[in-house]
């Protein structure tokens, strides 16, 4: 059972690696060029996210604290 979990675990691990650097790019590409990155619109889908719960000003913060930590590793 411990095995699984840990198998699991790294599957999951290895998935954030390869998404957040295409989530920081698509956030980048966005707020440079103001248009979304190949019809994605990043910063619309996380604004909803977050605009779900009030918060749509932590966006901002929300990203430079996932950048933050991806280059802190």
């Amino acid at each position: 059972m411990k095995n699984i979990v840990t198998q699991i675990k790294n599957i999951v691990e290895q998935g954030i690696e390869i998404a957040v650097p295409f989530l920081c790019l698509g956030v980048v590409v966005q707020l440079i060029t103001g248009s979304p990155l190949f019809g994605w619109n990043v910063v619309g889908n996380i604004s909803l996210a977050i605009g779900q719960f009030g918060q749509t000003n932590f966006i901002g913060v929300a990203a430079l604290l996932v950048l933050y930590s991806y280059i802190k590793k």
